[in-house]
């Protein structure tokens, strides 16, 4: 008995994948009048929701709200000089940015590796003997200051 339930716990529990018969149904495509009167198309929305209703006659500008004519209609995202910096969206567009530049980064100087990815070790991998100069007359200057604050 324990035997045959280990049998049946090795069997696959997920649905066995059925086979497709015939080909697939075609459907059915339907055509959209386009309208090609100039004064239907000047004066009118062109949306119907319903069959039967007349269609939507144009307003004149000063009668929608102010906001509307303001509506950012690019695809492209705005300049970053153009966002709030305080702002979430001027955030994720900078984290974004910076994640972008570490990918690429990445890709061409290899610091997806185990030993690169130490935050303290760039400065040294970009700057090499300038980086070790910098810090040492850092440590030379602090160790100064700090003696000469104590005498």
């Amino acid at each position: 008995m324990s035997g045959r339930c280990a049998i049946l716990l090795i069997r696959r529990g997920f649905a066995e994948k059925r086979a497709v018969k015939g080909v697939a149904a075609v459907s059915k495509t339907r055509e959209i009048d386009v309208e090609t009167d100039a004064k239907i198309l000047v004066n009118f929305c062109c949306i119907n929701y319903r069959i039967d209703d007349q269609p939507i006659p144009l307003k004149p500008d000063s009668e929608y709200p102010d906001w509307l004519w303001s509506i950012r209609v690019s695809r492209r995202p705005p300049r970053l000089g153009d966002i709030d910096p305080d702002s979430y969206y001027y955030w994720r567009r900078i984290r974004r940015l910076h994640n972008r530049h570490l990918n690429n980064l990445a890709a061409a100087d290899g610091w997806h590796r185990r030993e690169h990815r130490d935050t303290r070790s760039h400065s040294d991998r970009a700057y090499g003997d300038l980086a070790h100069a910098l810090n040492k007359w850092l440590q030379q200057y602090e160790n100064r200051r700090f003696l000469g604050a104590s005498t």
